[in-house]
């Protein structure tokens, strides 16, 4: 593998070792596709990248969460967030606004393309509009998310909410990163799309308090609000997928984070 080295071409990526299975050579190669900028790159063109760009959506967990992807294809307008797909017989889910590419769009299609495309909050919402008109979703962002660029929403969601897409998909608001940032629980699977709003980062917990743009103690209030809700996976816009082994363990991780930033709140 030495002929087709990883690079990085700026200092917003990093390549930590060279990839020694082809498991990892094939993961070096979606990392590749799907980052925003174009940082990483192979000294020599890789010989499959039409086959490894086939593989995306990634299912995410087959044995736990069938029907589970990342899209990845993470675009620069939306900061590098991930991009999620729910496929499901109610009609299929685009959590946020992957880059759009014709090849993810195609692939899409072959899972059943989507019928809504969720978005958290204003930050991530990308390439939403080519979605909406090469899959003909319907777009889901909160009023008070709403500028020029998001005006033609066809589903503009009021108040605290929360609202369901069906039985198996509750909308929650949790302000505070932003005033209308809403988490998505997909019930059968107990999967939180969370968005900004909390992730498992590189030193633990965060909700990302560099980047809130409303206010850290109504981010941590709508944190608490987390206590309640009955999940054991997070899947983030930012930072690592996280799963928990039954409630007890979520809430003792979430409570404990609260306690360290009792002082904020």
């Amino acid at each position: 593998m030495a002929s087709e080295n990883f690079t990085r071409v700026d200092d917003m990526s990093a390549v930590f070792k060279q990839p020694s299975c082809e498991e990892e050579r094939l993961r070096a190669l979606q990392a590749l596709i799907s980052c925003p900028t174009n940082s990483i790159h192979t000294e020599k063109p890789a010989r499959d990248i039409l086959e490894v760009q086939k593989t995306f959506p990634i299912p995410i967990d087959e044995h736990t969460m069938p029907g589970v992807y990342h899209c990845g294809y993470h675009s620069e307008k939306s900061f590098g967030a991930a991009s999620y797909l729910i496929v499901r017989a109610e009609g299929n889910i685009l959590v946020d606004s992957p880059r759009y590419t014709e090849r993810l769009a195609n692939n899409l299609k072959m899972l059943g393309g989507a019928r809504y495309m969720f978005l958290t909050h204003r930050d991530d919402v990308a390439d939403h509009e080519r979605w909406s008109n090469h899959l003909g979703c319907e777009r889901i962002l909160h009023s008070l998310e709403v500028d020029h660029s998001t005006t033609a929403i066809e589903i503009k969601l009021e108040g605290s909410g929360p609202w369901s897409l069906g039985d198996d998909i509750a909308l929650v608001h949790t302000p505070g990163h932003t005033k209308g940032s809403v988490c998505l629980l997909y019930k059968p699977f107990k999967v939180l799309f969370t968005g900004d709003h909390f992730a498992m980062g590189e030193f633990g917990w965060s909700i990302f308090e560099r980047y809130n743009k409303l206010s850290v103690p109504k981010q941590l209030n709508s944190v608490k609000l987390m206590l309640e809700l009955d999940f054991e996976w997070i899947l983030p816009g930012h930072g690592r997928r996280t799963k928990f082994s039954d409630a007890e363990e979520k809430n003792s991780s979430i409570r404990a984070f609260l306690e360290t930033k009792m002082q904020l709140s």
